[in-house]
């Protein structure tokens, strides 16, 4: 059975809280959040005190409205970042730490590969952030969206992945990556 280093553990940890976020705060953005929900309800409640404002100016405030929120999704998408550049350290100093298990190396590919998908999810947040995407910024922003939802979709197999391999052969798994034994 496989050990969990501290290191790594915390890694971990602090990787799903930041991946949490985000996924509330998407949720958030394209939900209660959305601009145009944030807006409609201001353009009411102006209307009901006698002040009628644009469909437009209301938007830009419910964009404002929203913003504090979507820092958030900022802050923790840069830390998903240097996360990622912390589990590279990782895999440069002590390999990916997978073991020979023949029965998990399909799941050690799809590890690699979201590795990948996130060091793309990253420079694209990041792109997007520091607003160097030029005329490509709308496709940014939708490779780093469906990169997102797929991050998201990926989370959920794992979830299901523990809670399968915790009724396998695997008993122990949550244990040793919360407490490493």
């Amino acid at each position: 059975m496989r050990n969990f280093s501290s290191s790594f553990r915390v890694w971990h940890w602090l990787n799903a809280f930041a991946l949490f976020g985000l996924f509330i705060t998407v949720v958030l953005r394209e939900s209660v959040m959305h601009k145009a929900n944030i807006g409609a309800i201001v353009q009411a409640k102006m209307a009901e005190l006698g002040t009628v404002i644009t469909e437009e100016q209301a938007v830009m405030i419910g964009k404002a409205v929203r913003s504090p929120m979507w820092d958030w999704h900022i802050y923790l998408g840069i830390a998903v970042a240097v996360l990622l550049l912390w589990r590279l350290a990782m895999v440069v100093k002590n390999g990916f730490g997978f073991d020979d298990n023949p029965a998990m190396q399909k799941v050690y590919l799809l590890y690699r590969a979201v590795y990948g998908v996130m060091a793309i999810m990253s420079l694209s947040g990041l792109a997007l952030y520091y607003r160097i995407a030029g005329e490509a910024t709308e496709n940014v922003e939708t490779v780093h969206m469906v990169l997102g939802w797929a991050i998201f979709a990926f989370i959920a197999l794992h979830i299901i992945g523990v809670v399968l391999a915790e009724k396998s052969d695997q008993s122990g798994l949550v244990t040793r990556m919360i407490n490493g034994k």
